[in-house]
């Protein structure tokens, strides 16, 4: 058993004529790009280069688009005010960020809507839409939600309020009654590209409205840092069309002029001109993230549109601090939930449906640490007296709104993708949901799911890794969701000295190759626990990512312990 005790799987290598046919690369790098679905040297070329100028797909291909241009071009023209209403995770505020920022450099009175969390719920509202309708507005745009809002865009449209929905969540079988809804996902859309996130999408609106006339004083270029943000922290697929946004946004992200970007970047301890997008996200994203989960998510758009240096120091000081806080709760609720849970005798379930008292903001991210522990989809609800909320996430290979889906009747509202999603419910039906999702996961959820897998994209020998393959490794960056960084495996490696870190959490290993040739210092997080097991020398089959270690101005190669066992 292996010391995370999952089941290893190797993906196989590319054929013996595509090796043949990459000689400027290393086997493992063919056998990678091979894994990606990349044929021939034209889809590879266009991988690696991610070109900006012509790897962007025309906008107006996008179904609804046009329709939701020239009502918006037409807005700006007759200075009509305008409301971009979003949602309060990264994706929805760098979306309105973008949309705001975008549109007033176009002349258009435009204003940001960022729902409350607790007050206002997900998604549109007939409360807001009252209020608005009461100040004027006429023109509404959503983005990250509002393809679930069917009822709330025919109030705002009873209201005299045209709606335009852009969204990339998983459109329900009845669609809003909006002026326009731009979504790649929606019936009839022949869009080339469909995994676009909210502010992928909110781009691409801009795009339009520049191709429909609108000039605007910034350069398009100069929004892809908040793209970026928003596409990675939302775990976008990085491919495609995203993949090319996401690496020209990091250019821009990391020549960023906007002070509050420069703030975040040095509160998270990170050194502008060397963010990736790995530290999107885990150090950019969740803070940005922690505003509307425990606080109010207008923080984080007011820290990216912030234009004193000395206001967003303060901004990101106080996002910091709500990531602290989000932290401490996710940790207290995800112990408390897990020891229930197994008090209840569910631990064994097909899918743990599990209510109690949790702060709405956190209850998505201590469902997906559950699904890390039990192996299997997880229901967390945040119980009501009447209604409950919660939301899900789900194990590879297990689409969880489609299981969410056969059980539609019983939800007030609920919406997702494949991964997670999130619903609100009357909470007297929470037994019957629980027993339809297990009857539904019974027909469609395996026992090979329900078993935590490691996928290992290639194996080497440890003599083989080099500053030569990591630096082709680094050609397939930006890496993330969809296009994850290369996992290896390395068999029968000599572990000659290992110490603990960080108070004990993390092991420290000196790994060789047993022939007096390669050797390779490693770290395995969460597994200093372990260490006694290497008071002795031991041969161990290890995998890993390879990447380089900077400490006190030195670079030297490290190996990053994903898990071993005995060889």
């Amino acid at each position: 058993m292996s010391a995370r005790k999952k089941r290893w799987e190797i993906k196989g290598t590319a054929p013996a004529d595509v090796l043949i046919a990459s000689p400027d690369v290393s086997p493992v790098v063919a056998s990678l790009l091979y894994q990606r679905g990349l044929r021939g040297s034209e889809s590879i070329a266009a991988f690696l280069s991610s070109d900006y100028r012509g790897g962007l797909h025309d906008p107006f291909l996008m179904k609804g688009m046009d329709a939701a241009a020239t009502r918006i071009a037409r807005a700006v023209a007759e200075h009509e005010p305008i409301i971009v209403y979003g949602d309060y995770d990264t994706d929805g505020v760098t979306s309105v960020t973008l949309l705001v920022q975008a549109i007033r450099a176009m002349g258009g009175d435009i204003q940001p809507y960022i729902p409350h969390r607790e007050r206002d719920g997900y998604g549109l509202n007939n409360v807001a839409s009252d209020k608005l309708a009461a100040s004027g507005v006429k023109l509404l745009i959503t983005v990250d939600c509002g393809i679930s809002n069917a009822d709330e865009v025919a109030h705002a449209k009873q209201l005299g309020i045209d709606v335009i929905v852009t969204d990339h969540h998983t459109p329900p079988e009845q669609l809003p009654a909006a002026y326009a809804i731009i979504n790649p996902k929606q019936p009839g859309c022949t869009y080339p590209f469909s995994q676009l996130t909210g502010v992928g999408i909110a781009y691409k609106l801009v795009q339009a409205l520049a191709r429909k006339g609108l000039k605007m004083a910034l350069r398009g270029r100069d929004l892809l840092d908040v793209v970026a943000l928003g596409t990675v922290a939302d775990m976008g697929p990085l491919v495609g069309e995203n993949r090319v946004l996401v690496r020209a946004g990091l250019e821009s992200l990391n020549a960023t002029q906007r002070p509050g970007l420069a703030a975040l970047i040095a509160e998270a301890g990170l050194v502008q001109g060397r963010v990736t997008a790995t530290d999107i996200s885990f150090m950019l994203g969740p803070r940005l993230n922690a505003a509307g989960r425990l606080d109010d998510a207008v923080l984080a758009y007011r820290l990216l549109l912030a234009e004193d240096l000395a206001e967003a120091r303060e901004l990101a000081q106080q996002l910091n601090t709500a990531n602290r806080r989000r932290q401490e709760l996710t940790r207290e609720a995800q112990a408390t939930a897990s020891a229930r849970i197994y008090e209840q005798g569910k631990a064994e379930r097909r899918i743990v449906v599990h209510d109690g008292e949790y702060a709405a903001g956190i209850v998505g991210l201590v469902a997906a640490k559950l699904v890390d522990e039990f192996g299997r989809p997880v229901l967390l609800v945040e119980r009501g007296e009447e209604f409950s909320r919660g939301s899900a996430r789900s194990v590879p290979g297990f689409n969880i709104i489609a299981a969410l889906t056969d059980c539609a009747d019983l939800f007030t509202r609920f919406g997702g993708h494949s991964a997670a999603a999130g619903f609100t419910i009357p909470t007297a039906q929470l037994p019957e949901l629980e027993r339809r999702l297990n009857d539904y996961a019974d027909a469609h959820l395996p026992d090979e799911l329900l078993q935590p897998a490691l996928q290992i994209d290639a194996e080497l020998p440890l003599g083989d890794l080099s500053w030569q393959l990591l630096g082709q490794l680094s050609a397939l960056e930006p890496f993330g969701f969809g296009n994850s960084q290369p996992v290896l495996l390395s068999s029968k490696v000599r572990a000659v000295g290992w110490a603990r870190g960080n108070e004990g959490a993390h092991l420290k290993l000196r790994l060789d190759d047993g022939q007096g040739g390669a050797s390779f210092d490693a770290i395995a997080f969460r597994l200093g626990h372990l260490a006694e097991f290497f008071a002795t020398p031991r041969i161990i089959d290890i995998v890993y990512t390879f990447e380089a270690n900077e400490w006190q101005g030195q670079r030297t190669l490290q190996l990053n312990v994903k898990d071993f066992r005995r060889a």
